[in-house]
C-alpha cells in the first residue's frame, strides 16, 4: 500500500478515528462551527434525505435543530481503512439517544430506548497537516418507537 509501513498506517487510522469521534462530540455539545470545519470546504454530507454540500450548507441545516433537545451519539464498530497516505474510508454504527420535551433540561431525562441506530460511512482526505471529511453518509438502519 503506497510503500507505507505499519506505523504510518496505524497513525493514519488513529488520526481518522479521532476525527470521527470528535465529530460526534462536537455534535452533542452544539459546537456546529467546529463540526462543520471538520469537512473539506466542498465536503458533502448525505443526512436525513438531504444532500448538504459545503460547510455553510451544513451550518444552515443544523441551525434548524430544536435547541431544547438533549442528544448523545454513541459510536461503535468504528473501522478505518487506509487507502493511501492521503485517503481513508471509515464506517461505524451510531446509536442516537434523544430527549426533547420542548423545555430546557434541568435534570437528567428519563429515556426508555434510543431514537435510532444509523450506519455512517465517510471518505476522509488529508488536507495539509490534518484530515477532513470529504464525504459522509448517514443511513438509518433501525428506528425505535417515540418516547412516551
Amino acid at each position: 500500500m503506497d510503500g507505507m509501513d505499519d506505523a504510518v498506517r496505524r497513525a493514519i487510522e488513529w488520526d481518522c478515528s479521532r476525527l470521527m469521534l470528535a465529530f460526534y462530540d462536537r455534535f452533542d455539545n452544539w459546537d456546529y462551527e467546529a463540526m462543520a470545519a471538520m469537512f473539506a470546504e466542498e465536503g458533502v454530507w448525505l443526512r436525513a434525505g438531504k444532500r448538504l454540500v459545503g460547510r455553510q450548507s451544513i451550518l444552515d441545516e443544523l441551525s434548524t435543530r430544536a435547541t431544547t433537545q438533549v442528544i448523545r451519539h454513541v459510536v461503535t464498530n468504528l473501522i478505518v481503512d487506509v487507502l493511501d497516505r492521503q485517503h481513508a474510508r471509515s464506517s461505524c454504527y451510531v446509536t442516537a439517544w434523544r430527549y426533547d420535551d420542548g423545555r430546557p433540561r434541568a435534570d437528567p431525562p428519563v429515556v426508555r430506548w434510543p431514537a435510532m441506530l444509523v450506519v455512517v460511512t465517510a471518505m476522509l482526505e488529508r488536507r495539509g497537516a490534518c484530515w477532513q471529511i470529504a464525504g459522509k453518509e448517514t443511513r438509518r438502519e433501525f428506528l425505535f418507537p417515540e418516547q412516551g
